[in-house]
């Protein structure tokens, strides 16, 4: 139904077509998030609204707050063309399933473009089963090869994990792939200051603190990365770290079972021992209830069974990287305080209880978050207390931390401050290779999106060096890839790149080849030049 309404002369988002009596291609909406929030994406965001008009599709920037925009992208799909960071984690394969698997359509599914391609759906998912790394190499090669040539999303920029902070208050800042928030940094991380506390901002309102029922929003990935453990962590090295994990030692009696040994004595933020029990629970209590977020691993596993200090997990089909796809994506989660919920992915959790290095302290609404350490956290962090502060403005974000009021930017925006700033006697910055970038999505579900001509005509049109030299100070690097050049060898080098010298040329003449027409400066549905 979704994918027939573009054909009535409008794009779903409430816009008319144009004025060409409906030979022109319908209006397109992107959505854009508020200058105060990320500045420099803002920016991006208009200038690419430029060069598709310029390129001859009727495009319409609208501003959202961030909570309304994400809404209307993931769950109602009302939207034309969208832009933010988004990454891959420690493995360059686990979201190509949640990002384009053809089942992975509906609201909060993951696939918010709509893309389907029942020829690559079934690459998307052996990929995640093959336990020969060349294999799976070129399975994902080819995986990077078709989306770059379908292009429902595409890579604006690769963006580095970096962080800004006072350093004279904060040192020890060590480098993963995954980010600064991850486990392994944040543990590592000291603060000298009289109550040892690492105090950050973000720009926004939670509206939750449910593990199984946000939005996969980076904010809320930083709270329960740090609130909850997993069986298996991943190493600065891309390592499997009994020294991070959950579980001290784990094997593979074949290709479909892996057993995991639970770490003795640990126990819950509030002084329950944490069992295998529980690690039984969470995996049956999140397939029984088809958590969506945790939709990839549910679907892996067929059964879960306890030995002792021993956890059994049984799989429906051989699992290749099995502790990056599945041992270190699911957060341990305490039975007594879930079992009695019904409907866990609509849970309201305003007080949660984990076991992972920082505990829950106090949550003021609309103002400020505060985690505190967990001293019986067998890698406890080297700091009191993590405080998140809501600070909408930027300017406001790099003067209170330059006072050392705050000392560390979990959201560090590349942009005019972090560039003016980073020159400060008393501002650090880190910075390394990461797993994300900006992308460019275009929801497929729309008339004239449904052609991936149109598509690689926008995506040509993208003004990749001007963003990343004008609005982001050259910190980042021109995208081409979804898998981009930091995760080495699983990092297809040969997919064509679409920005020649004159990328408005070359959209053109991909739509002009494909049967459109310009005039006017919009672009005419196939067939409709008289």
């Amino acid at each position: 139904m979704t994918a027939l309404a573009g054909c009535s002369g409008s794009d779903g988002d409430g816009n008319g077509g144009g004025s060409g009596g409906g030979n022109e291609l319908p209006q397109y909406s992107y959505l854009n998030n508020p200058a105060n929030y990320n500045p420099a994406r803002h920016d991006a965001i208009n200038l690419i609204g430029d060069q598709l008009n310029n390129l001859g599709l009727n495009t319409k920037v609208q501003v959202f707050e961030w909570g309304t925009l994400y809404t209307k992208i993931t769950e109602e799909f009302n939207y034309s063309f969208a832009t933010w960071s988004r990454g891959l984690g420690i493995d360059p394969g686990r979201r190509m399933p949640e990002q384009f698997h053809s089942s992975n359509t509906g609201k909060g599914g993951g696939n918010f473009t709509g893309y389907t391609n029942k020829d690559l759906d079934p690459t998307l998912m052996a990929q995640l089963q093959e336990s020969d790394e060349q294999k799976r190499i070129d399975m994902l090669h080819e995986i990077q090869a078709t989306i770059n040539e379908d292009v429902p999303m595409h890579p604006i920029v690769q963006m580095p994990n970096i962080v800004a902070f006072n350093n004279q208050q904060v040192s020890g800042w060590t480098d993963h792939i995954a980010g600064y928030y991850h486990f392994e940094p944040m543990t590592n991380v000291e603060v000298n200051n009289s109550k040892k506390e690492l105090r950050g901002s973000w720009a926004e309102t939670l509206g939750t603190l449910s593990v199984l029922g946000y939005n996969n929003e980076t904010k809320l990935i930083h709270q329960f990365e740090m609130l909850y453990d997993k069986l298996v962590r991943i190493n600065s090295k891309l390592e499997p770290d009994p020294k991070l994990s959950l579980a001290t030692d784990w094997e593979r009696p074949d290709d479909t079972t892996v057993r995991y040994k639970l770490r003795e004595g640990h126990k819950w933020h509030d002084g329950e021992d944490l069992t295998p029990e529980d690690v039984k629970f969470t995996l049956d209590y999140i397939k029984e209830n088809k958590i969506p977020l945790y939709s990839t691993q549910w679907e892996l596993y067929d059964s879960v069974s306890v030995d002792g200090q021993w956890v059994t997990v049984n799989f429906a089909e051989p699992v290749g990287p099995v502790h990056k796809v599945f041992s270190n994506q699911i957060p341990i989660i305490p039975q007594h305080k879930w079992e009695s919920r019904s409907n866990p992915a609509k849970a309201s959790v305003n007080e949660p209880v984990g076991s992972g290095p920082l505990q829950f302290d106090y949550w003021e609404k609309g103002s400020e978050l505060a985690l505190k350490k967990y001293e019986s956290h067998w890698r406890p962090v080297k700091f009191n207390r993590r405080i998140w502060r809501i600070i909408p403005e930027s300017s406001t974000v790099w003067s209170l931390l330059k006072k050392g009021d705050l000392n560390y930017l979990p959201y560090t925006r590349i942009g005019k401050q972090l560039n003016d700033n980073q020159g400060e006697s008393n501002i650090g910055v880190k910075s390394a290779p990461g797993d994300g970038w900006w992308h460019f999505s275009q929801n497929t579900r729309k008339e004239g999106l449904d052609d991936k001509a149109v598509r690689q005509a926008a995506v040509h049109a993208l003004p990749k060096e001007a963003i990343n030299k004008q609005i982001l100070y050259g910190f980042a690097t021109e995208g081409w890839n979804l898998i981009g050049e930091s995760f080495g060898k699983f990092s297809n080098p040969d997919v064509k790149k679409y920005q020649e010298k004159d990328g408005i040329a070359a959209g053109q003449k991909v739509l002009e080849d494909a049967g459109y027409s310009i005039e006017g400066g919009k672009v005419q549905a196939k067939g409709s030049s008289e």
